[in-house]
């Protein structure tokens, strides 16, 4: 609105319509005149003014109505609108402005007042459009950079989960906090005796800083199992590329098990996650995994230790349960958490024990947003 801009006056009276086009047009600005309230309902819709002078008593439809007209019309678009009225009680002031006036100026007009109101809409009206466009501004921002992130997103779970073998005995569940998940759950076969490898890790941190370091464990995983790597020669190479690769002070909890199905063992790597549980059928523990060893990326090569927990399954069915302390620190709405207690409770439902645990976390949240990235895995062994 800086410099000339147009002015619709409503005046049923022909002189004060005169009075107004002078005067305004020596300002500079191009006035637009209506005698009613039909009127001014015509031409703001035809012309768009960006201020209005709106007189109270008119023949036809009043101007506290034309008013409520007019920024209806109007929508999210603020045009100022200045009452002109002989009308003075304070009532008639409050009236006006309840019904969606900017301001409220009493005839016999104060020109030189009239001309500062003018500037302090226009001074308004300017700071607003800075505003819009600003926010317009923002949202092209904010759509590049969604559509941005979601290519990412779709790029590193391509690169992540490329090789992820399936197998009928393993259920995984990965619910992210954020668009970008900092865990990463992945599994791998050797092509020599056909074992299973399921990695679960947890990036430090919450969205694309923490999903970064997974990929180059991802992509270790990958091909080291497909050769049959051991579990220490594959965990050793893990740790030290974090060690080339990530800022001092990142971290990847992970947990590696290799599962042979024909030799009926489980060997277990833990560094930093919840306790790994083997587990029967009915959910009763077999064999605890605890966390021996610190996050991969932490110690250098030489000091970092690789020995890992193994168990022989002797009879019956047994499962290999992993989980994200952010399954246990899943939170309700009242910050109570999700607990190992109500882990233990679902696992001894027995049945199906995977959907057991996502059952008693959902229903735990009851709708409330995870605050980190929920992990879980089931895995026949």
């Amino acid at each position: 609105m800086s410099g000339g801009i147009k002015v619709l006056v409503v005046d049923d009276v022909a002189a004060n319509l005169d009075v107004m086009d002078q005067f305004l047009s020596q300002l500079g600005h191009t006035v637009v005149k209506a005698a009613t309230g039909a009127e001014a309902l015509q031409a703001f819709q035809m012309h768009q003014p960006d201020l209005v002078l709106m007189d109270v008593m008119l023949p036809d439809i009043n101007g506290l109505e034309a008013t409520r007209r007019i920024r209806a019309m109007a929508g999210e678009r603020w045009v100022p609108i200045l009452y002109v009225s002989a009308l003075t009680q304070r009532d008639d002031i409050l009236r006006g402005l309840d019904a969606g006036g900017d301001d409220y100026l009493t005839k016999p007009i104060d020109l030189t007042l009239l001309e500062a109101k003018i500037r302090a809409m226009q001074r308004i009206a300017d700071m607003q459009a800075r505003l819009e466009a600003s926010a317009r501004e923002l949202a092209r921002y904010r759509e590049a950079a969604e559509q941005e992130q979601a290519t990412a997103q779709a790029l590193m779970e391509k690169m992540i989960q490329a090789g992820s073998v399936e197998d009928p005995g393993l259920r995984l569940w990965l619910e992210p906090a954020a668009r970008f998940s900092g865990d990463l759950l992945v599994a791998g076969r050797s092509r020599i005796g056909g074992q299973l490898y399921v990695l679960h890790a947890d990036a430090m941190g919450h969205g694309l800083t923490a999903a970064l370091p997974l990929l180059p464990i991802a992509q270790i995983f990958r091909t080291m199992t497909e050769q049959g790597m051991t579990l220490p020669v594959i965990v050793h190479e893990m740790n030290a590329s974090l060690q080339r690769q990530i800022p001092r002070g990142f971290f990847v909890a992970a947990t590696v098990a290799v599962i042979d199905r024909r030799n009926r063992t489980v060997e277990v790597w833990n560094g930093g996650n919840p306790d790994a549980l083997l587990v029967d059928a009915a959910g009763a523990v077999l064999q605890r995994f605890p966390s021996d060893h610190l996050p991969l990326g932490i110690q250098p090569p030489e000091r970092f230790a690789a020995h890992t927990r193994c168990w022989q399954v002797h009879a019956g069915e047994a499962n290999l349960i992993m989980h994200s302390d952010g399954l246990a620190e899943a939170r309700t709405r009242q910050g109570e958490p999700f607990g190992q207690a109500r882990l233990m409770a679902a696992l001894g439902q027995g049945g199906d024990l995977h959907q057991a645990v996502m059952d008693a976390v959902v229903q735990h949240l009851d709708g409330a947003r995870a605050h980190d990235d929920i992990s879980h895995a089931c895995v026949t062994c």
